[in-house]
């Protein structure tokens, strides 16, 4: 009778391990820490000067996905001349917001490339209750896309992404092959398979252990419950499906020390990947700063693809300090990483 009561208590502690770390994942996936801000203190501008040239910030409300409200800024010189100039949007991770643009707009301005920054639909001060990674985002940034065309203002338009970012990007560049060219920094190349992994890397170590069987068997309760709160699949969200067959120029980076999403969910992305591309891997982990070696490419990247009017701007000008007159430093904003570590939002 000890030996099953025992047993018994084992087997409760077990299964409230589990449950634990699932919903722990649940709400990871779906509801990470939510970026606050003040816009007024935290974005550029309105009006600053970078690289001898006065720009502007223009704060936009547009209809995203299922009706919410996005809260977007468009960076772009304040006089612009009469021909359309090249846009890159920046896509921020799963619990991060458009401050996160700061070194796409403190790079990219200098080169006559316009940059829209927005708070994806549920993060930042964007409406919307949960996050998708990448599922409803895609819809966003089509809705973004639409607006640029619209205008009439933009020529070719290319994705920045970071992790749930870089997610979108590939998905919506899979959808739209008028994309000219998008940087993936840390993507996921599947949901599930990522999943499995944190809950390894939670109970590591743990004298409660979670069997591979069990946490297979309890990966379809978690899609349950996401799809129940957040209303989509988490098996959508499989980029090894869609990466060999999206076709626009792509430069990946990868933290060689990424212990949240490890560096083989991009190097197999990579590999499959149809179109033009390249792969940096990047010293440090999920959320450390990019090196400036790492902006320069992606400068030089973005100068090829999208063809921005001749400027005396060179690669490396701006990737190294800060920018004069672009006001107080975004990128020091204190945020919470996905995994719900305190860090400096840098873009990750």
């Amino acid at each position: 009778a000890e030996e099953g009561t025992c047993g018994d208590a084992s087997l409760g502690v077990r299964r409230w391990a589990m449950s634990s770390t699932w919903n722990k994942l649940v709400n990871l996936v779906i509801r990470p820490p939510r970026a606050q801000y003040d816009p007024n203190e935290h974005l550029p501008g309105p009006r600053f000067r970078i690289a001898g040239v006065t720009h502007v910030r223009r704060d936009i409300d547009l209809p995203g996905a299922d009706g919410l409200t996005l809260k977007c800024s468009h960076y772009e010189p304040e006089v612009r001349g009469n021909d359309p100039l090249p846009c890159v949007i920046y896509l921020h991770g799963n619990s991060g917001s458009r401050c996160d643009a700061t070194e796409a707009i403190r790079l990219l301005l200098p080169a006559r490339i316009t940059v829209f920054a927005v708070d994806l639909g549920g993060s930042g001060m964007s409406e919307g209750e949960y996050v998708t990674l990448g599922v409803r985002e895609t819809k966003d940034v089509e809705c973004i896309v639409n607006h640029l065309r619209d205008q009439g203002l933009t020529s070719k338009i290319g994705l920045w992404g970071t992790s749930m970012g870089a997610v979108t990007a590939i998905m919506y560049a899979n959808r739209d092959p008028s994309i000219a060219g998008v940087v993936l920094d840390s993507p996921f190349s599947s949901l599930p398979k990522l999943m499995l992994e944190l809950v390894a890397q939670f109970t590591k170590g743990s004298r409660v252990g979670v069997p591979k069987m069990a946490a297979r068997m309890a990966l379809s309760f978690v899609r349950s419950s996401v799809k129940s709160r957040a209303k989509f699949d988490i098996n959508d969200l499989d980029l090894r499906k869609v990466a060999p067959s999206t076709f626009c120029p792509a430069l990946f980076a990868h933290g060689k020390d990424d212990d949240f999403i490890p560096p083989h969910h991009s190097e197999t992305l990579h590999e499959l990947y149809a179109g033009d591309k390249n792969y940096v891997a990047i010293d440090g982990d999920h959320n450390s700063p990019r090196p400036a070696f790492f902006f320069d490419s992606t400068v030089i990247f973005f100068c090829n693809v999208l063809d921005p009017p001749p400027t005396s701007y060179q690669a490396g000008a701006m990737g190294r300090g800060s920018a004069n007159g672009l006001g107080p430093p975004v990128g020091a904003i204190r945020g919470r990483d996905p995994g719900g570590r305190d860090v400096d939002r840098r873009g990750s």
